[in-house]
């Protein structure tokens, strides 16, 4: 309990508010609506700008994210593992997909800090957060699996183990003084 309050506000409300943005943005789909996930990336944005962050920081893990996203998507989508409620096209994710991207990039500046310079620990939080995530999101109705659920965990698991200790390493070559909210740990320089 001790530790949770010396977990500074910004950070805490950024691990919240990436929450509440999954959730809008995978209920949203399956519900038939793109706006919730947009506003919850906006109070995202907000927070993130409004608690000091820099904008570059956040726009260039913003962009790491979206380029990122629109690569792994368009793969997944092509060799037909998923399809999402929503897309425009067969081949290009839908905006609430990018949506997720982006937040989730961004919260590696913040919530996500912790997982910048643990290379190990990333890839296994990438191989089974994404699992757990996508799979959600098909049982909610957001997605399917046209290929079936194993082919769709197994791909999203190797990929997303690759990517999050890559995106974490980017937003470790963003941090300086004042560049970004980061996560407390001794060692650490930045705020």
């Amino acid at each position: 309990m001790k530790r949770l309050r010396q977990i500074p506000p910004a950070i805490l409300g950024n691990a919240v508010l990436f929450q509440g943005l999954w959730l809008a943005a995978v209920l949203g789909a399956s519900l038939g609506r793109q706006w919730p996930a947009l506003v919850m990336l906006l109070a995202l944005v907000a927070l993130a700008v409004g608690s000091g962050a820099s904008w570059r920081a956040e726009g260039r893990m913003a962009l790491a994210g979206l380029l990122a996203g629109m690569l792994a998507e368009r793969v997944w989508l092509s060799l037909g593992l998923i399809e999402y409620r929503l897309a425009w096209s067969p081949v290009w994710p839908p905006v609430w997909i990018m949506v997720l991207w982006v937040g989730f990039a961004m919260s590696l500046n913040h919530s996500l800090a912790w997982l910048q310079g643990r290379v190990w620990l990333a890839a296994v939080f990438g191989a089974i957060g994404s699992v757990g995530s996508v799979l959600a999101g098909v049982r909610w109705g957001a997605a399917s699996a046209p290929a079936g659920w194993l082919p769709l965990a197994v791909w999203y698991g190797l990929v997303w183990a690759l990517l999050v200790p890559a995106l974490a390493w980017w937003a470790a070559r963003g941090a300086g003084p004042g560049g970004q909210a980061m996560w407390p740990r001794e060692g650490r320089t930045g705020c």
